[in-house]
């Protein structure tokens, strides 16, 4: 599974990092800006989110698109559209000019958007295991002791045959999107499909180790306990040092040995979207939220 995730988590920093200088060159471009720039340059250059708020502002729906994010989100977005663009304009704390910029718009576009990141029903997060015979699976969420995990709203499948002796090991998450997302949407991706060896069945206990990535800077062990419910992942360094991969990202050594949980998920998911609730509330306009925390004190 530590490959899995690596590729991963790589891929999305190297993503980041090569859009935030991106974005601080042409955030500040007008919509009319990005248009005139060559094809070529807007499509090797221009953040994919800045491209898509441009071609927003300056479709022939652009205006009523703007000004129904700017009602969402409490702004007199119909009823004074200069006015609730300035408004907006002096909530992000930037020059007030009445004409938005891409990443104006891209943040307008996020705001409005997060305040549809209602909670889910169709993502799993059921937990439990049974062992029957020469057959046992288990299912839950992952949660890392003592640390914060990158994919927090994510599920994990366990199946195991004492008869073939490899348990089969797969994991998906649901990833949120950033101010930097091109699409403001939930994505469900697979972070790992795996098969490990079995080392120990025995008490309604399995132990078991990868197939694969026997030379890999971490490696990761599945305890699994069907008698008292514990299902653990261990990681533990392969290297005498710190590790560098193939792909140059160095990994430094596990002070100790990395243990992470399959739990019941629904506390873990109740938290993230409570989470982004209360992200959500503070892109209201400062008059509206002025005026329900005037409400409270009554």
């Amino acid at each position: 599974m530590f490959w899995s995730i690596v590729i991963f988590l790589i891929c999305l920093s190297s993503v980041a990092s090569a859009d935030e200088s991106a974005l601080a060159k042409y955030r500040d471009y007008l919509p009319e800006q990005v248009m005139a720039l060559s094809e070529d340059e807007r499509r090797s250059s221009v953040p994919m989110n800045l491209i898509g708020a441009a071609n927003l502002a300056t479709s022939p729906s652009g205006n009523l698109l703007i000004q129904a994010h700017l009602n969402s989100l409490m702004y007199e977005g119909f009823g004074d559209y200069t006015g609730a663009k300035q408004a907006f304009q002096s909530d992000l704390g930037e020059e007030v000019t009445g004409f938005l910029t891409v990443g104006q718009i891209a943040t307008l576009d996020y705001r409005a958007s997060r305040l549809n990141m209602t909670w889910v029903s169709f993502f799993p997060f059921d937990f439990g295991g049974i062992m029957v015979g020469n057959s046992a699976s288990t299912k839950g969420t992952i949660k890392i002791i003592d640390e914060k995990i990158a994919y927090p709203i994510n599920h994990v499948e366990i199946d195991c045959s004492r008869d073939e002796g490899i348990c089969e090991y797969r994991q998906i998450a649901m990833l949120l999107p950033d101010e930097t997302s091109w699409a403001q949407s939930y994505h469900v991706g697979e972070i790992a499909d795996e098969k490990y060896w079995i080392t120990r069945w025995e008490d309604q206990q399995i132990d078991a180790v990868p197939m694969t990535n026997t030379t890999g800077c971490r490696t990761t062990q599945l305890s699994l306990n069907f008698k008292t419910q514990e299902f653990f992942e261990i990681a533990r360094n392969n290297s005498v040092g710190d590790c560098e991969t193939a792909l140059g990202v160095t990994f430094p050594r596990l002070e100790k040995p990395r243990v992470s949980q399959i739990v019941d998920g629904r506390e873990i998911v109740d938290a993230e979207f409570k989470a982004i609730n209360e992200e959500a509330f503070t892109y209201y306009s400062s008059a509206f939220r002025a005026r329900i925390d005037a409400l409270k004190l009554e």
